[in-house]
């Protein structure tokens, strides 16, 4: 059983925060982030895409299906083979892209098949056309307008994206409507103008639904990292940055309650600096705050290591807690505790010159539930006052049979 952690959203936190209220700032107006925020959102929306996507996927294709009714009416000598690019090619086409695009782990990929779709289905029913003799061809080509409001509206093709896909699309249109030569000149540079100022006007639309998605994301992303931020304020203790007594409730009412259907050695460090007092006497209460930080961090850097939690008890004493762990691991972990605030090497002139700072620690370890928390960490309380009659700088364990419920 993994000792419970608290939730993060990024190891970086501060740092994304802070970059995600200066591109708020900025307004998304170049619809691009930092690189790394980019790759966050590319990552954190490419699940929700995906859904979108294949969504209006499938409603697309049954629409663009039901322009069967029109093909009849409007180009009845082809209908066989527009009926036949619409059923046997575009559909199938659109049933392989969406099956294929559920298995994509990067965004971009997921929008060059979406807009790959939609301009090979704009491509078909247009070069059918061309072949056609039908009097109504000008009103039949007229098709390609929904097809680009789907593009950009519907789909909601990223703008870089649905750039590229009406830039082929308006190239379909008006080499096609060239080709199949059913008006003159003018009428076909009239039918152009149209459909160019349609793609302009639905791509100015396309940027500001990108830029109001970018914002609405930043906008999230800024309320789960305030979140975050704040359960760690209210979890962590202000001057040595471990966990606080609040939070050791947290975790150990979590251990206990797992711990109730699957039983759990669970071991507990209690810590103390040896002649705090004296120290925080003699050289003041910031330097014995400095002292306490230093010490403080060498713990809780080891504590990590070993996959513990590291708590401020209460004043210079420092709680540990290991679950599935045993004595001698916490032993162990103690050993390395002392090894790490030796290293550290403060000062504590007054006990003498040469004089260290140092630790003494108790050591209890017990079966949850069967043993409840606050007479595992009384049994380490015990332990720790063992350690210091004997002359601290070392460790003392609680016996076995003197942890008890």
């Amino acid at each position: 059983m993994p000792v419970p952690a608290p939730d993060s959203s990024s190891p970086d936190d501060p740092h994304m925060l802070a970059e995600v209220e200066l591109t708020i700032a900025a307004g998304v107006r170049t619809l691009r982030f930092s690189r790394e925020l980019e790759q966050r959102y590319q990552r954190d929306t490419l699940k929700q895409r995906l859904r979108f996507i294949t969504t209006v996927g499938i409603g697309g294709a049954l629409v663009y299906n039901l322009f069967l009714l029109s093909d009849w009416l409007t180009l009845n000598d082809k209908f066989a083979w527009v009926a036949a690019g619409r059923l046997c090619l575009i559909t199938p086409m659109f049933i392989a892209l969406l099956y294929f695009g559920q298995r994509l782990t990067q965004r971009w990929a997921v929008e060059v098949v979406a807009a790959t779709g939609t301009v090979v289905s704009s491509l078909m029913p247009l070069v059918v056309m061309i072949y056609s003799d039908s009097p109504y061809r000008l009103h039949y080509q007229l098709g390609m307008l929904l097809i680009m409001v789907y593009c950009t509206m519907i789909q909601q093709l990223p703008t870089r994206f649905a750039s590229v896909a009406m830039l082929c699309m308006l190239v379909i249109q008006l080499a096609t409507t060239y080709l199949a030569d059913f008006a003159d000149i003018r009428i076909w540079q009239a039918n152009a103008l149209l459909f160019v100022s349609t793609a302009a006007l639905l791509l100015m639309g396309s940027y500001f639904l990108e830029r109001g998605s970018r914002l609405s994301y930043l906008f999230a992303l800024r309320g789960r990292l305030l979140q975050v931020q704040l359960m760690a304020l209210a979890r962590t203790d202000a001057l040595t940055q471990l966990f606080n007594r609040r939070y050791q409730g947290e975790v150990m009412n979590s251990i206990w309650a797992a711990a109730a259907n699957a039983p759990a050695s669970v071991a507990v460090i209690l810590l103390d600096i040896d002649h705090f007092k004296a120290y925080n006497d003699n050289y003041g209460h910031l330097q014995g705050d400095a002292c306490l930080k230093q010490v403080s961090r060498a713990v809780q850097r080891t504590a990590q290591a070993h996959g513990a939690l590291a708590f401020r008890f209460g004043g210079e004493e420092i709680l540990v807690v290991q679950v599935d762990a045993d004595a001698a691991q916490a032993r162990e972990l103690a050993e390395a505790f002392r090894g790490a605030v030796a290293s550290l090497g403060v000062p504590h002139p007054v006990l003498g010159e040469g004089a260290r700072v140092t630790i003494s620690l108790g050591i209890a370890a017990a079966m949850a539930p069967r043993v409840t928390a606050n007479a595992l960490i009384a049994s380490a309380d015990s332990a720790l006052y063992d350690a210091k009659r004997a002359g601290r700088d070392c460790l003392r364990c609680a016996r076995p049979e003197a942890v008890h419920g």
